[in-house]
Order: C-alpha cells, then structure tokens, then sequence
C-alpha cells in the first residue's frame, strides 16, 4: 500500500515538472517582442463557421471580434478581428487544444501577428491570449496588466533580452 501511495506521488511530480518544462514561465518580454502588435481588449463578438487556416487545411475557425481597449505595441485600431482555430458549427464542435476559447464580455491581453491573408491571429497560437480578471490580472497567475505593459514597453527601449 504504501508504496502504491509513493509511486503514485513520485507520477504526479514527474508530470508537474514535465508541464513546467514544456509550458514555462510567462515570458512576456519574448511574446512581446515576437508580435507585431499587443492589445488590450474586450470580446464584442464570436463568430464561428467552416474555413481555412493559412495552411490550407479546412476546419472550423471562429472570428472573434475585439474593442480595443489599449493598445501596447502596433498601430492602433478602435476594434480587431483575430482568427482562432476551432469553434462549434451545427452539431459539430473542433476543439484545438493550444488555443482558447473566447466569449463575448471577456477581456485579454493579446499579442498578435498579421497573417499574409491580412488577418489577425495570436502570436505563438493560444499562448498569445492572457485572460486577464477582473482585477486585471492574468486569470490564474499573479501577473498584471501593469507587468506585461513594463515588459512591452521593454523591448521596445531595446532592453529586452
């Protein structure tokens, strides 16, 4: 029984440290400067229907449409429309799961990459949408608006690393 119980403890701490591993730290000042633009915004509309990624594959994507609130790097739009593969058409639901799934009144902070189609999606694919709270606070982590705005605002002073 006993070493049931320490085989079972010594699983758990192994699969910890392999997602720490594979998902890291939030490295916001990477993010940002990997994006073409960061934002600031609230979900205004979802929309969801069959479509193409910029691979050519055929899936289901969903166009959520963004007021943006703040703009941290890039030009500025009032709103942004960003691309995100999966969603639910009919009775059919793609679920991707590298990418959130966003509904309308949430906010996040996203960084964002043009595709060459002229659309937006997020930077490094769902790790370029923070959910934020509302105590503006990445949902889940200690991390505010105020941080990720001092990391963006490093990179472009050419103090990011």
């Amino acid at each position: 029984m006993t070493k049931k119980i320490v085989l079972a403890l010594l699983v758990l701490c192994l699969v910890a440290a392999r997602a720490t591993a594979v998902d890291g730290p939030l490295d916001l000042e990477k993010r940002a400067k990997g994006a073409g633009r960061v934002v600031v915004a609230t979900v205004t509309d979802v929309a969801e229907a069959f479509g193409e990624n910029e691979f050519g594959d055929q899936l289901i994507l969903t166009a959520v449409t963004l007021r943006v609130d703040e703009t941290m790097k890039g030009v500025h739009e009032d709103s942004v429309v960003v691309t995100l593969e999966g969603g639910t058409v009919g009775e059919l639901t793609l679920t991707v799961s590298d990418m959130p799934k966003m509904s309308r009144g949430e906010r996040a902070v996203l960084f964002l990459e043009d595709t060459p189609n002229g659309t937006h999606v997020p930077h490094g694919r769902g790790a370029g949408v923070l959910k934020v709270d509302a105590d503006d606070r990445v949902t889940g982590t200690p991390v505010s608006i105020e941080d990720i705005r001092a990391a963006v605002k490093a990179t472009q002073n050419g103090a990011g690393r």
